[in-house]
């Protein structure tokens, strides 16, 4: 089941082989895991897009075991929608 949060990103790492941010969210810091940085700076996602604590809304899976990740499907960041997956 997906989830959906709009809040501002808490930490930006933009590496290979996925770009990752965190972001504190029901009490926790969750590490959210987005595409190939290649893939996503094809899609019009460009790596000064993302900076801590701009807010951006996640829509992602998070894990089944309770650790505190989403795997993001996409992101929404200034009003453009970027497909992830």
């Amino acid at each position: 089941k997906t989830i959906k949060v709009q809040i501002p990103l808490a930490e930006v790492r933009y590496r290979n082989p996925h770009a990752e941010v965190a972001i504190d969210y029901q009490g926790k810091r969750w590490e959210v895991i987005l595409a190939p940085i290649n893939r996503m700076e094809n899609r019009g996602l460009p790596a000064d897009a993302l900076k801590v604590g701009k807010s951006i809304t996640i829509e992602g899976y998070p894990r089944k075991d309770g650790t505190p990740e989403i795997r993001a499907e996409r992101i929404t960041v200034d009003g453009k929608t970027v497909e992830l997956r």
